[in-house]
Protein backbone atom coordinates (compact mmCIF):
# COMPACT_ATOMS: atom_id res chain seq x y z
CA UNK A 1 0.00 0.00 0.00
CA UNK A 2 1.29 3.68 -0.41
CA UNK A 3 0.54 6.36 1.59
CA UNK A 4 0.80 9.95 -0.13
CA UNK A 5 1.53 13.33 1.61
CA UNK A 6 1.73 12.23 5.24
CA UNK A 7 3.54 13.55 8.43
CA UNK A 8 6.34 10.98 7.87
CA UNK A 9 7.82 11.34 11.09
CA UNK A 10 4.15 10.69 12.97
CA UNK A 11 3.51 7.81 10.70
CA UNK A 12 7.14 5.86 11.17
CA UNK A 13 7.09 6.76 15.09
CA UNK A 14 3.11 5.29 15.43
CA UNK A 15 4.47 2.31 13.36
CA UNK A 16 7.58 2.15 15.70
CA UNK A 17 6.14 2.33 19.03
CA UNK A 18 3.22 -0.57 18.05
CA UNK A 19 6.04 -3.07 16.41
CA UNK A 20 9.39 -2.08 18.34
CA UNK A 21 9.53 -3.32 21.70
CA UNK A 22 12.95 -2.61 22.57
CA UNK A 23 15.96 0.48 21.87
CA UNK A 24 13.13 2.64 20.73
CA UNK A 25 15.64 5.49 21.20
CA UNK A 26 16.95 4.50 17.82
CA UNK A 27 14.19 6.37 16.44
CA UNK A 28 15.38 9.77 17.78
CA UNK A 29 18.41 9.16 15.20
CA UNK A 30 16.40 8.63 12.49
CA UNK A 31 14.12 11.15 13.18
CA UNK A 32 17.46 13.51 13.03
CA UNK A 33 18.71 12.17 10.02
CA UNK A 34 15.43 12.39 7.80
CA UNK A 35 14.98 15.83 9.07
CA UNK A 36 18.82 16.65 7.70
CA UNK A 37 18.35 15.14 4.98
CA UNK A 38 14.91 16.95 4.20
CA UNK A 39 17.05 20.03 3.97
CA UNK A 40 19.53 19.34 1.86
CA UNK A 41 18.83 20.20 -2.36
CA UNK A 42 20.17 16.80 -3.28
CA UNK A 43 17.43 14.25 -4.98
CA UNK A 44 18.84 11.13 -3.74
CA UNK A 45 18.56 12.53 -0.07
CA UNK A 46 14.69 11.90 -0.69
CA UNK A 47 14.29 8.48 -1.34
CA UNK A 48 15.31 6.24 2.02
CA UNK A 49 14.46 2.91 3.11
CA UNK A 50 13.41 2.53 6.73
CA UNK A 51 12.57 -1.12 9.14
CA UNK A 52 10.89 -1.32 12.35
CA UNK A 53 12.41 -4.28 14.23
CA UNK A 54 11.06 -6.15 17.60
CA UNK A 55 14.66 -4.45 18.86
CA UNK A 56 15.33 -1.47 16.90
CA UNK A 57 14.75 0.78 14.02
CA UNK A 58 17.27 1.37 10.90
CA UNK A 59 16.28 4.88 8.17
CA UNK A 60 19.41 4.58 5.23
CA UNK A 61 19.57 6.33 1.86
CA UNK A 62 18.10 3.86 -0.48
CA UNK A 63 21.15 4.92 -3.14
CA UNK A 64 23.66 3.12 -0.74
CA UNK A 65 21.35 0.26 -0.54
CA UNK A 66 22.26 -0.55 -3.80
CA UNK A 67 25.73 0.20 -3.72
CA UNK A 68 28.03 -3.46 -3.17
CA UNK A 69 29.65 -3.59 0.48
CA UNK A 70 28.60 -0.48 1.68
CA UNK A 71 27.61 0.17 4.75
CA UNK A 72 23.71 0.51 4.35
CA UNK A 73 23.79 -2.37 1.76
CA UNK A 74 25.05 -5.18 4.13
CA UNK A 75 22.64 -3.69 7.33
CA UNK A 76 20.00 -3.99 4.72
CA UNK A 77 20.48 -7.53 3.87
CA UNK A 78 22.09 -8.74 7.54
CA UNK A 79 18.91 -8.66 8.74
CA UNK A 80 17.35 -10.81 6.21
CA UNK A 81 20.23 -13.52 6.14
CA UNK A 82 21.04 -13.92 9.91
CA UNK A 83 17.99 -13.60 11.68
CA UNK A 84 14.33 -14.68 11.97
CA UNK A 85 13.07 -10.86 13.18
CA UNK A 86 9.80 -9.82 11.50
CA UNK A 87 10.80 -6.33 9.95
CA UNK A 88 8.36 -3.95 8.57
CA UNK A 89 9.85 -2.29 5.75
CA UNK A 90 9.05 1.11 3.97
CA UNK A 91 10.51 3.11 1.18
CA UNK A 92 10.30 6.89 1.95
CA UNK A 93 9.84 9.75 -0.86
CA UNK A 94 10.65 12.86 0.91
CA UNK A 95 8.48 15.91 -0.66
CA UNK A 96 8.95 18.78 1.39
CA UNK A 97 8.40 20.80 4.58
CA UNK A 98 5.52 22.55 5.82
CA UNK A 99 5.77 24.34 8.99
CA UNK A 100 8.66 22.11 10.42
CA UNK A 101 6.54 18.88 9.48
CA UNK A 102 8.24 16.62 6.82
CA UNK A 103 5.70 15.41 4.59
CA UNK A 104 6.31 12.79 1.96
CA UNK A 105 5.12 9.35 0.83
CA UNK A 106 5.62 5.64 2.57
CA UNK A 107 5.63 2.54 0.86
CA UNK A 108 5.05 -0.89 1.88
CA UNK A 109 7.67 -3.45 1.25
CA UNK A 110 8.09 -7.32 1.17
CA UNK A 111 11.19 -6.67 3.38
CA UNK A 112 12.04 -10.48 2.43
CA UNK A 113 11.27 -10.17 -1.40
CA UNK A 114 13.18 -6.71 -1.69
CA UNK A 115 16.16 -8.30 -0.24
CA UNK A 116 16.53 -11.00 -2.46
CA UNK A 117 15.46 -8.52 -5.65
CA UNK A 118 18.40 -6.11 -4.53
CA UNK A 119 20.66 -8.88 -4.16
CA UNK A 120 20.84 -9.17 -8.03
CA UNK A 121 21.23 -5.78 -8.63
CA UNK A 122 23.71 -3.98 -6.31
CA UNK A 123 26.53 -2.85 -8.45
CA UNK A 124 30.45 -2.29 -7.59
CA UNK A 125 32.28 0.62 -5.80
CA UNK A 126 35.11 2.06 -7.69
CA UNK A 127 35.99 5.32 -5.42
CA UNK A 128 34.77 6.97 -2.14
CA UNK A 129 34.12 11.03 -1.90
CA UNK A 130 35.60 12.42 1.57
CA UNK A 131 34.94 16.06 1.95
CA UNK A 132 36.06 17.76 5.00
CA UNK A 133 35.80 20.54 7.21
CA UNK A 134 37.91 23.04 4.59
CA UNK A 135 35.54 21.88 1.85
CA UNK A 136 38.37 20.09 0.24
CA UNK A 137 36.90 16.58 -1.08
CA UNK A 138 39.40 13.92 -2.12
CA UNK A 139 38.28 10.61 -4.59
CA UNK A 140 40.01 7.98 -2.38
CA UNK A 141 40.21 4.07 -3.34
CA UNK A 142 37.54 2.02 -1.58
CA UNK A 143 39.75 -1.18 -0.26
CA UNK A 144 41.93 1.69 1.42
CA UNK A 145 39.61 4.98 2.29
CA UNK A 146 39.24 4.57 6.08
CA UNK A 147 42.50 4.12 6.75
CA UNK A 148 43.82 7.41 4.66
CA UNK A 149 40.40 9.57 5.47
CA UNK A 150 41.51 8.93 9.10
CA UNK A 151 45.02 10.22 8.51
CA UNK A 152 43.75 13.06 6.35
CA UNK A 153 41.90 14.59 9.26
CA UNK A 154 44.97 16.07 10.99
CA UNK A 155 45.77 18.71 7.80
CA UNK A 156 42.13 18.81 6.77
CA UNK A 157 39.62 18.30 9.90
CA UNK A 158 37.06 16.84 10.48
CA UNK A 159 34.96 14.60 7.88
CA UNK A 160 31.93 16.21 6.80
CA UNK A 161 30.36 13.70 4.10
CA UNK A 162 31.45 10.91 2.50
CA UNK A 163 30.06 9.47 -0.70
CA UNK A 164 30.19 6.55 -2.46
CA UNK A 165 31.10 6.20 -6.09
CA UNK A 166 30.11 3.11 -8.19
CA UNK A 167 31.85 1.96 -11.17
CA UNK A 168 28.89 3.01 -13.14
CA UNK A 169 26.87 5.94 -12.01
CA UNK A 170 24.56 5.40 -14.76
CA UNK A 171 24.09 1.96 -14.35
CA UNK A 172 23.26 2.82 -10.68
CA UNK A 173 20.77 5.34 -11.51
CA UNK A 174 18.72 3.43 -14.11
CA UNK A 175 18.50 0.39 -11.35
CA UNK A 176 17.26 3.29 -8.64
CA UNK A 177 14.67 4.94 -11.57
CA UNK A 178 13.35 1.45 -12.57
CA UNK A 179 12.96 0.26 -9.18
CA UNK A 180 11.05 3.03 -7.72
CA UNK A 181 8.49 3.37 -10.67
CA UNK A 182 7.98 -0.47 -10.02
CA UNK A 183 7.56 0.13 -6.43
CA UNK A 184 4.94 3.04 -7.24
CA UNK A 185 2.81 1.39 -9.84
CA UNK A 186 2.61 -1.76 -7.98
CA UNK A 187 1.10 -0.22 -4.84
CA UNK A 188 -2.61 1.17 -4.21
CA UNK A 189 -3.06 4.26 -2.49
CA UNK A 190 -4.27 3.50 1.44
CA UNK A 191 -5.15 5.36 4.51
CA UNK A 192 -2.57 5.58 7.10
CA UNK A 193 -4.52 5.38 9.69
CA UNK A 194 -6.14 2.51 8.76
CA UNK A 195 -2.93 0.96 8.37
CA UNK A 196 -1.55 1.61 11.84
CA UNK A 197 -4.56 0.47 13.21
CA UNK A 198 -4.44 -2.83 11.62
CA UNK A 199 -1.07 -3.13 12.85
CA UNK A 200 -2.16 -2.22 16.52
CA UNK A 201 -4.77 -5.09 15.89
CA UNK A 202 -2.49 -7.17 15.45
CA UNK A 203 -0.43 -6.73 17.48
CA UNK A 204 -2.94 -6.79 20.02
CA UNK A 205 -2.87 -2.93 21.22
CA UNK A 206 -6.58 -2.20 19.70
CA UNK A 207 -9.34 -3.58 19.19
CA UNK A 208 -10.85 -4.20 15.64
CA UNK A 209 -13.24 -1.49 14.62
CA UNK A 210 -15.82 -1.54 12.18
CA UNK A 211 -17.20 1.50 10.22
CA UNK A 212 -20.90 2.26 11.12
CA UNK A 213 -23.72 0.77 8.80
CA UNK A 214 -26.06 3.30 7.33
CA UNK A 215 -29.77 2.50 7.64
CA UNK A 216 -29.83 2.55 3.93
CA UNK A 217 -27.57 -0.26 3.82
CA UNK A 218 -28.94 -2.11 6.31
CA UNK A 219 -32.49 -2.04 4.47
CA UNK A 220 -30.86 -3.58 1.26
CA UNK A 221 -28.69 -6.18 3.36
CA UNK A 222 -32.74 -6.94 4.71
CA UNK A 223 -34.01 -7.01 1.88
CA UNK A 224 -31.79 -9.65 0.48
CA UNK A 225 -31.73 -11.73 3.85
CA UNK A 226 -35.56 -11.93 3.44
CA UNK A 227 -35.12 -13.68 -0.44
CA UNK A 228 -32.69 -15.84 0.93
CA UNK A 229 -33.30 -16.54 4.18
CA UNK A 230 -31.60 -20.19 4.86
CA UNK A 231 -28.13 -18.49 3.40
CA UNK A 232 -25.41 -17.06 5.33
CA UNK A 233 -25.32 -13.90 3.43
CA UNK A 234 -21.95 -11.83 3.17
CA UNK A 235 -22.35 -7.99 2.57
CA UNK A 236 -19.75 -6.06 0.70
CA UNK A 237 -19.26 -3.29 3.32
CA UNK A 238 -15.55 -1.07 3.40
CA UNK A 239 -13.04 -3.70 2.07
CA UNK A 240 -14.63 -6.74 3.99
CA UNK A 241 -17.31 -9.09 3.47
CA UNK A 242 -19.78 -9.11 7.01
CA UNK A 243 -22.18 -11.29 8.16
CA UNK A 244 -24.60 -9.93 10.38
CA UNK A 245 -26.90 -10.49 13.10
CA UNK A 246 -27.70 -14.48 13.63
CA UNK A 247 -25.59 -15.19 10.61
CA UNK A 248 -22.99 -13.39 12.29
CA UNK A 249 -23.03 -15.85 15.47
CA UNK A 250 -23.03 -18.65 13.99
CA UNK A 251 -20.04 -17.69 11.56
CA UNK A 252 -17.63 -16.31 14.05
CA UNK A 253 -16.61 -19.64 15.64
CA UNK A 254 -16.58 -21.10 11.72
CA UNK A 255 -14.12 -18.23 10.50
CA UNK A 256 -12.04 -17.94 13.54
CA UNK A 257 -13.15 -14.49 13.36
CA UNK A 258 -14.10 -11.77 16.48
CA UNK A 259 -18.20 -11.31 16.92
CA UNK A 260 -17.74 -7.51 17.17
CA UNK A 261 -20.86 -5.00 17.28
CA UNK A 262 -21.53 -2.89 14.40
CA UNK A 263 -23.21 0.86 15.02
CA UNK A 264 -26.36 1.12 12.87
CA UNK A 265 -27.78 4.57 12.14
CA UNK A 266 -31.09 4.93 13.99
CA UNK A 267 -31.49 1.28 15.08
CA UNK A 268 -29.36 -0.86 17.98
CA UNK A 269 -26.45 -1.87 17.19
CA UNK A 270 -25.85 -5.85 15.36
CA UNK A 271 -23.55 -8.30 15.85
CA UNK A 272 -21.22 -8.81 12.61
CA UNK A 273 -18.36 -11.01 11.78
CA UNK A 274 -16.65 -11.29 8.32
CA UNK A 275 -13.76 -11.54 6.34
CA UNK A 276 -12.01 -9.22 4.12
CA UNK A 277 -13.03 -9.07 0.51
CA UNK A 278 -9.27 -9.93 -0.84
CA UNK A 279 -10.26 -13.17 1.43
CA UNK A 280 -13.28 -14.12 0.15
CA UNK A 281 -12.51 -17.22 -1.57
CA UNK A 282 -10.84 -18.93 1.56
CA UNK A 283 -13.38 -17.04 3.71
CA UNK A 284 -16.55 -18.57 1.47
CA UNK A 285 -15.06 -21.81 1.93
CA UNK A 286 -14.98 -22.48 5.56
CA UNK A 287 -18.56 -21.54 5.65
CA UNK A 288 -19.44 -23.79 2.67
CA UNK A 289 -17.30 -26.56 3.92
CA UNK A 290 -19.92 -26.75 6.74
CA UNK A 291 -23.07 -27.67 4.51
CA UNK A 292 -23.84 -24.01 4.96
CA UNK A 293 -25.12 -21.92 1.59
CA UNK A 294 -23.33 -18.87 1.24
CA UNK A 295 -24.32 -15.40 -0.58
CA UNK A 296 -21.46 -12.72 -1.23
CA UNK A 297 -23.11 -10.03 -2.31
CA UNK A 298 -21.13 -6.67 -3.33
CA UNK A 299 -22.23 -3.12 -5.05
CA UNK A 300 -25.92 -4.51 -4.87
CA UNK A 301 -25.33 -7.73 -7.14
CA UNK A 302 -24.54 -11.29 -6.47
CA UNK A 303 -20.54 -11.67 -6.39
CA UNK A 304 -20.94 -15.57 -5.65
CA UNK A 305 -23.16 -18.06 -4.52
CA UNK A 306 -22.37 -21.74 -3.05
CA UNK A 307 -25.03 -24.03 -2.49
CA UNK A 308 -24.17 -26.22 0.73
CA UNK A 309 -25.92 -29.29 -0.76
CA UNK A 310 -23.19 -28.66 -3.45
CA UNK A 311 -20.48 -29.56 -1.17
CA UNK A 312 -20.92 -33.21 -0.53
CA UNK A 313 -23.47 -34.25 -3.23
CA UNK A 314 -25.68 -36.40 -1.50
CA UNK A 315 -27.11 -39.34 -4.08
CA UNK A 316 -24.31 -38.62 -6.34
CA UNK A 317 -21.47 -41.85 -7.48
CA UNK A 318 -18.22 -41.35 -7.25
CA UNK A 319 -14.76 -43.67 -7.28
CA UNK A 320 -13.48 -43.93 -3.89
CA UNK A 321 -9.67 -45.41 -3.32
CA UNK A 322 -10.70 -47.31 -6.98
CA UNK A 323 -14.37 -48.46 -6.10
CA UNK A 324 -17.74 -46.91 -7.36
CA UNK A 325 -19.32 -45.42 -4.61
CA UNK A 326 -22.69 -43.55 -3.92
CA UNK A 327 -22.87 -40.82 -1.31
CA UNK A 328 -26.01 -41.89 0.65
CA UNK A 329 -25.50 -39.34 3.42
CA UNK A 330 -23.30 -36.64 5.27
CA UNK A 331 -23.98 -35.32 8.79
CA UNK A 332 -21.76 -31.90 9.00
CA UNK A 333 -21.95 -31.66 12.80
CA UNK A 334 -20.68 -35.27 13.10
CA UNK A 335 -17.72 -34.93 10.40
CA UNK A 336 -19.17 -38.08 8.36
CA UNK A 337 -20.55 -39.07 5.34
CA UNK A 338 -21.91 -42.41 4.87
CA UNK A 339 -21.19 -44.08 1.53
CA UNK A 340 -22.31 -47.21 0.34
CA UNK A 341 -20.08 -49.20 -2.53
CA UNK A 342 -21.71 -50.50 -5.32
CA UNK A 343 -19.09 -52.62 -6.31
CA UNK A 344 -20.22 -55.32 -3.78
CA UNK A 345 -23.66 -55.18 -5.58
CA UNK A 346 -26.74 -57.09 -3.43
CA UNK A 347 -24.21 -57.04 -0.33
CA UNK A 348 -23.23 -53.44 -0.97
CA UNK A 349 -22.78 -52.69 3.44
CA UNK A 350 -22.61 -48.83 3.88
CA UNK A 351 -19.17 -47.13 5.48
CA UNK A 352 -18.57 -43.61 6.57
CA UNK A 353 -15.50 -41.55 5.70
CA UNK A 354 -14.81 -37.95 7.06
CA UNK A 355 -16.16 -35.28 5.27
CA UNK A 356 -13.06 -34.22 3.92
CA UNK A 357 -11.79 -36.98 2.87
CA UNK A 358 -14.76 -37.72 0.48
CA UNK A 359 -14.86 -33.82 -0.71
CA UNK A 360 -11.09 -34.46 -2.14
CA UNK A 361 -12.73 -37.13 -4.39
CA UNK A 362 -15.89 -34.71 -5.30
CA UNK A 363 -12.99 -32.13 -6.20
CA UNK A 364 -11.27 -35.17 -8.51
CA UNK A 365 -14.64 -36.03 -10.31
CA UNK A 366 -15.10 -32.30 -10.84
CA UNK A 367 -18.20 -31.29 -12.20
CA UNK A 368 -18.96 -34.00 -13.90
CA UNK A 369 -20.55 -35.81 -9.88
CA UNK A 370 -23.50 -33.14 -10.04
CA UNK A 371 -24.60 -35.20 -13.01
CA UNK A 372 -24.58 -38.63 -11.45
CA UNK A 373 -27.61 -37.45 -8.97
CA UNK A 374 -30.58 -38.89 -9.74
CA UNK A 375 -33.18 -36.99 -10.94
CA UNK A 376 -36.12 -36.52 -8.79
CA UNK A 377 -39.11 -37.48 -10.16
CA UNK A 378 -42.15 -34.57 -10.34
CA UNK A 379 -45.53 -34.79 -8.84
CA UNK A 380 -46.37 -31.85 -11.23
CA UNK A 381 -48.98 -32.49 -14.13
CA UNK A 382 -48.01 -32.37 -17.19
CA UNK A 383 -48.91 -29.37 -19.67
CA UNK A 384 -51.29 -32.09 -21.68
CA UNK A 385 -52.83 -33.39 -18.62
CA UNK A 386 -53.16 -29.76 -16.90
CA UNK A 387 -55.17 -28.46 -20.40
CA UNK A 388 -57.63 -31.78 -20.30
CA UNK A 389 -58.28 -31.30 -16.68
CA UNK A 390 -59.34 -27.44 -17.73
CA UNK A 391 -61.50 -28.48 -20.26
CA UNK A 392 -63.38 -31.19 -18.51
CA UNK A 393 -64.22 -28.37 -15.83
CA UNK A 394 -65.07 -25.99 -18.05
CA UNK A 395 -69.09 -25.85 -18.47
CA UNK A 396 -70.90 -27.56 -21.37
CA UNK A 397 -71.93 -25.02 -24.19
CA UNK A 398 -75.30 -24.00 -24.28
CA UNK A 399 -77.94 -22.66 -26.71
CA UNK A 400 -77.50 -19.02 -27.73
CA UNK A 401 -80.67 -17.25 -27.05
CA UNK A 402 -82.47 -16.54 -31.03
CA UNK A 403 -83.05 -13.06 -31.82
CA UNK A 404 -86.36 -12.01 -32.15
CA UNK A 405 -86.43 -10.89 -36.02
CA UNK A 406 -88.58 -8.28 -37.68
CA UNK A 407 -91.17 -9.04 -40.50
CA UNK A 408 -88.32 -7.37 -43.01
CA UNK A 409 -86.18 -10.56 -41.40
CA UNK A 410 -88.85 -12.50 -41.60
CA UNK A 411 -89.71 -12.27 -45.52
Amino acid sequence: MKYENIDLLDALQKIMDIHTEHYKEDFELDQKLIRSLAATQSSEDKHLLWMSRPHGTHVMREREVYIEDTYENKAWEFYHDQTSDDILAYSIEITGTENGTVVGNLIELDYDAHVERMKQLTVTIDKVAVTFEDQNTYYLPFQSYRREMTAMQEEHGKVKSVAYLPESERELQMILRRERLKTIYHAKSGDIDEHIHQLAVQHGKESERLAPLPFAELRKYEAIKQKHPDAMVCFAQNGYFELDGEDARKAAPILGAKLLEKKVHGKPNIPVTGFREAEWVAGSHKLWKTGEDVLLIKSGETFKELKGADYIPVGATLMVDGSKCRIDAVDYAADEVRLINLSDGAKAAPFTEGIAYVRSFVEDAGIAIYDTIPKKTSDRASIRDKLKTTQKEQPTTTDRPKKVKGKDMEL
